[in-house]
């Protein structure tokens, strides 16, 4: 079969995705627990809703909260105090920097300690700080810490004063290692869940840089050395995991963003998580990626953290740091604080990271003149599940025991969809919401082709993958290359064929003609009047002649939206081009169905065929 038309372009069909409900929120305690523990979701807050209780009243204790998410496969103890208090371990240097805290105190430190004025100083984005009034910081430098650790670390009844240490921030930390004594002090204060960031050119021992008594406590961190001084870095980070961390009490940003940061690098490799990467071409001299064995780790990393300590690569520029780099300090510190005597909190780092579904493109039409046209789609959002226990420390004992584990799952519900309309195959929205609506109405581009590309965006900010679809307004059908049909003389009926199906994968109806219908082998052609009785021809007759014609079948389908001829249209009737009906858009298939007449005294089997042209056009 050979076929005419003004152009055939075949748009993909859309592959339907499945779509997967979400798990309710499942609780799950022992009623024989001393210590029962809810989590319930706050879609409108994206945060998980924690709760305990603790039947044993016999001592005071604190608690650790742990959890992972659908996408971890470990717990790991996560934030639980909405206030962080930070002793800063700095290293001695002669610089020094003058300040005065948003509660009007004055100070006069080493540059190295900056990390009080980062967090307490008011400036142009909040009036109490980096550290929004959350963060309270104490300076002590490391000589003194060294001598006597315990002085620093805990009150005079032998509790801990403190959150989360700092060891920052200087390049190699000015070459001052932890002592022995501060060192083990260090561990048993990570060992109680409290917090620990380590600063740039802390936790190395390499051939260039060695640092062993601080290099003894990177296992915390999930960071190991590499043997010879190999650097990568540059003056951009990139966010390469969403959490708490990004976004809470300063919202950093998304996967992907750039951040700008004084010129640093790292010397270690990363095997916990890392939430920031230095951003190629790194700019850092020398700079060489690596990997541990078997491809695991990185040395990419800016921040990476495991559990209540983390390393980031702040110091190298000896005090300086730029606005972005203080949110994420600060935020990292905050993140770090993760025991309390409280019974409730409310998990920040128990969002809903899932993005939606992508969507499915259901139709896309026009009006009369062209000039708009509506696209119709759907998607879902989907659900981040989390599993948490809690884990209570005895105050008098150091007795430890944990909950059951319970469960929950957050979907903050769709928000609306971000799209583009424009004449490039792959381009990718912003995320931005142009309507919260399941169909757009938009001005045709010029042209004569076009693509609409749609993301779906969730309340939490989390963004699809893109639907991209071709919009060509010329015609786009499918149908049969060929097909074959039988005359069997001895049958109760002689003439079998196949339908013919058409389908119009074009945005607006098209109209279904017939241009041409001839023999090409084995026969000739005849009009259907040309024998008054076809069946009583002789065998010379049957042999030479043959009616062949082509209509809408009787099958049809509920594509036809008009049918122009309701007889076969035949060879003779082809003085022109002769309509037969048009076909529905977006998807509509409709049947043609071949009928013939022919004698019956076939002298011996034949094989003949015919050539049937169809012209596909734009219907009026």
């Amino acid at each position: 079969m050979r076929q005419s038309f003004r152009r055939l372009f075949l748009v993909p069909l859309l592959a339907a995705g499945i779509l997967l409900s979400s798990a309710s929120p499942a609780f799950a305690a022992s009623a024989a627990s001393v210590l029962t523990l809810t989590a319930t979701p706050n879609p409108s807050g994206n945060y998980v809703a924690l709760n305990w209780t603790n039947s044993d009243k016999s001592q005071p204790y604190s608690y650790m909260l742990y959890s992972k998410s659908v996408h971890e496969s470990n717990f790991q103890s996560i934030p639980a105090k909405d206030h962080a208090k930070v002793l800063n371990i700095y290293p001695v240097v002669e610089p020094t920097v003058s300040f005065t805290t948003w509660q009007g105190k004055s100070y006069t430190l080493p540059k190295s300690a900056s990390l009080k004025m980062w967090m307490e100083t008011p400036n142009e984005y909040d009036s109490k700080g980096y550290g929004k009034g959350l963060i309270s910081v104490d300076t002590v430098s490391i000589s003194d810490f060294n001598a006597n650790p315990d002085a620093y670390l805990k009150n005079v009844d032998g509790t801990y004063k403190y959150d989360v240490l700092y060891f920052g921030a200087w390049d190699a930390f000015a070459s001052q290692d932890l002592s022995s004594a501060a060192e083990s002090k260090t561990d048993a204060f990570i060992k109680t869940g409290r917090g620990v960031l380590f600063g740039h050119d802390t936790m190395v021992d390499n051939d260039t840089i060695s640092m062993p008594n601080f290099f003894k406590l990177a296992h915390y961190c999930n960071i190991q050395t590499i043997p010879h001084y190999t650097v990568l870095g540059s003056a951009q980070i990139k966010v390469s995991k969403k959490g708490l961390l990004t976004n809470y009490p300063w919202k950093i940003g998304d996967v992907g963003t750039v951040l700008n940061v004084p010129m640093s690098h790292s010397n270690q490799l990363a095997f916990g998580d890392v939430w920031m990467t230095y951003q190629p071409p790194y700019t850092y001299p020398n700079s060489a990626e690596a990997t541990g064995s078997g491809g695991h780790g990185t040395n990419t990393f800016y921040l990476t953290s495991w559990s209540n300590c983390a390393m980031i690569q702040t110091g190298h520029s000896n005090g300086e740091a730029t606005p972005d780099e203080q949110r994420v300090t600060a935020n990292t510190l905050f993140y770090l604080a993760q025991i309390t005597t409280d019974t409730s909190w409310n998990d920040h780092k128990g969002q809903d990271l899932d993005a939606p579904d992508k969507p499915t493109i259901s139709s896309v039409t026009h009006n009369s003149d062209r000039t708009q046209y509506t696209v119709q789609y759907s998607s879902q959002d989907n659900a981040t599940g989390y599993q948490y226990y809690v884990e209570a420390t005895g105050q008098n004992d150091g007795v430890k025991y944990d909950s059951p584990v319970v469960s929950a799952s957050l979907k903050t519900g769709m928000k609306g969809y971000s799209i583009v309309v424009d004449d490039k195959p792959d381009t990718v929205p912003d995320g931005s919401i142009t309507t919260t609506a399941n169909s757009y109405t938009f001005s045709r581009p010029s042209g004569s082709g076009f693509y609409i590309h749609i993301a779906a965006v969730d309340n939490a900010g989390n963004v699809s993958s893109v639907t991209h679809y071709s919009v060509d307004e010329l015609v786009s059908v499918t149908h049969p290359v060929s097909v074959s049909y039988a005359i069997d003389p001895n049958s109760n009926t002689p003439f079998t064929a196949p339908d013919i199906p058409i389908t119009n994968h074009s945005i607006f109806p098209i109209k279904v003609s017939v241009a041409g219908l001839k023999a090409t082998s084995g026969i000739g052609d005849a009009a259907p009047t040309s024998f008054p009785d076809w069946n009583s021809l002789t065998a010379a007759q049957t042999g030479s002649k043959i009616a062949l014609g082509v209509g809408i079948g009787k099958t049809a389908g509920s594509g036809w939206t008009v049918v122009d001829r309701g007889t076969p249209v035949y060879t003779g009737d082809l003085a022109s081009e002769v309509p037969l009906g048009t076909l529905g858009a977006n998807g509509a298939s409709g049947n043609l169905a071949l009928t013939a007449k022919f004698g019956l005294a076939w002298a011996n089997a034949r094989t003949v065929s015919h050539e049937l042209t169809l012209d596909f056009t734009i219907a009026d």
